[in-house]
């Protein structure tokens, strides 16, 4: 039986020990409350029909999932969820639970795994007086997937689970990992055959060639976890490298450096993938501290790939992205020429696709409205020969998002292994 510390429950939970259902208010006591979930998580919050007591914890977390855990009077563990309930028996039949799911079923591997930790969870909180924070793994029909728990008691023998998908970000951790040692063992290579066998130079160039192959798989595997978290903030990236390559070419740029400039946007947002999502889709304006948060994902893009030697060159041009000319932009607040010509020409992109796009908060601006708004700013936000390069494009009918960009272009539609392009 599990230890029952009364002084541990939440405030508004039962005390008397009994595993009965919560005692609700009526309904429109909770309209402030639910107001106040809908607005931090960006989401409606009444996933479950919510106790007072359960809605106030909800408040203090930021759930990608919510479950019910109760432990009952036989030492069942109940887990109640908006997709299903899952009972996971005590004793010797544990581990043998019924929820109506079938094999491959990854909602019914997730809601098993945390009936089976649940009994701790409580126990471990109710011994405590803390929120509980466990990292789960999950393995279903040959698949694993990482989750995060959070876990408080809101009566002796219940609690609320939050549950947040910690999958996507460790892909892009181990992603980036493999392509750090496989550079650093092509790397080692070239220095060899380079010291060995310096007059074999198409060997040499093959393995360079393979090198910025190497480089472009990476950034299309990258924008596509990116795209399986956050598909609006993929599909901006690829329309900006889209534009970005375009704007390169009309300034005659080398095709070296139209090149960098497109890869730089296809992960340009990279470090938005580490912002809640509330923040990023909430429909009314950004609170000071929320506006912080979204700022901070230039710093974190940069801190991610300055660390792998042959992304590094990128880093410095995503990190500048958001500067702008009068010293008023972000993080550095830098001016003029100190700002890398690539990153002034991502600047122009960036803004142009985005005021193209509906958002969240606004519908999108016309085509016309938004080539004047950025020519309105033109050499004191935006570089002026980029701005100009830009309204030619549009206006000339030269370039349209969505089509197929030039060769010089990499992007997602090229599959890794593929021969890189230029």
């Amino acid at each position: 039986m599990l230890p029952i510390n009364r002084d541990k429950v939440l405030p508004g939970a039962r005390r008397d020990g009994r595993a009965e259902e919560p005692v609700y208010p009526d309904p429109d006591s909770l309209d402030a409350l639910r107001d106040s979930i809908d607005r931090k998580l960006g989401r409606t919050g009444a996933v479950l029909p919510l106790s007072e007591a359960e809605q106030r914890v909800l408040l203090e977390l930021m759930p990608d999932e919510l479950l019910r855990v109760t432990v009952e009077t036989d030492e069942t563990v109940l887990v109640v969820g908006r997709q299903r309930r899952v009972r996971v028996p005590a004793g010797p039949d544990a581990g043998q639970s019924t929820c109506g799911g079938h094999p491959g079923d990854s909602t019914a591997a997730l809601y098993r795994a945390v009936g089976d930790c649940g009994k701790q969870l409580l126990s471990d909180f109710l011994a405590t007086g803390e929120m509980q924070t466990r990292d789960l793994r999950v393995e279903e029909d040959g698949q694993t997937s990482f989750f995060e728990l959070r876990a408080a008691a809101c009566q002796p023998r219940g609690m609320l689970v939050l549950v947040r998908d910690t999958t996507p970000l460790r892909d892009a951790v181990d992603c980036l990992s493999q392509a750090t040692e496989k550079s650093k063992r092509l790397h080692e290579m070239l220095e060899a055959e380079a010291v060995i066998r310096a007059e074999e130079e198409k060997i040499i160039k093959s393995s360079f060639e393979k090198l910025a192959g190497l480089k472009e798989d990476t950034i299309v595997a990258v924008t596509a976890i990116v795209r399986k978290k956050d598909p609006d903030t993929a599909r901006h990236q690829e329309r900006v490298s889209q534009l970005a390559c375009s704007i390169g070419k009309e300034m005659g740029l080398d095709k070296d450096t139209v090149k960098m400039v497109a890869l730089a946007a296809l992960l340009h947002d990279l470090g938005k993938v580490f912002v809640s999502p509330s923040t990023l889709l909430k429909p009314g304006r950004l609170t000071p501290e929320e506006m912080d948060e979204v700022r901070k994902h230039a710093d974190t893009e940069f801190e991610i790939l300055k660390g792998i030697e042959f992304l590094s060159p990128l880093a410095e041009i995503i990190h500048q992205h958001h500067e702008r000319l009068d010293g008023s932009g972000y993080p550095r607040g830098l001016t003029g020429s100190d700002i890398l010509l690539e990153a002034r020409i991502l600047a122009v992109a960036d803004v142009v696709e985005a005021m193209m796009s509906d958002r969240p908060h606004r519908r999108a601006l016309t085509e016309a409205a938004a080539l004047e708004e950025i020519e309105n700013t033109r050499g004191t936000l935006f570089d002026t020969s980029t701005v100009d390069a830009c309204l030619r494009l549009f206006r000339e009918g030269r370039f349209r998002f969505d089509v197929t960009p030039p060769d010089e272009c990499p992007g997602p539609s090229r599959q890794p292994g593929s021969p890189a392009s230029g």
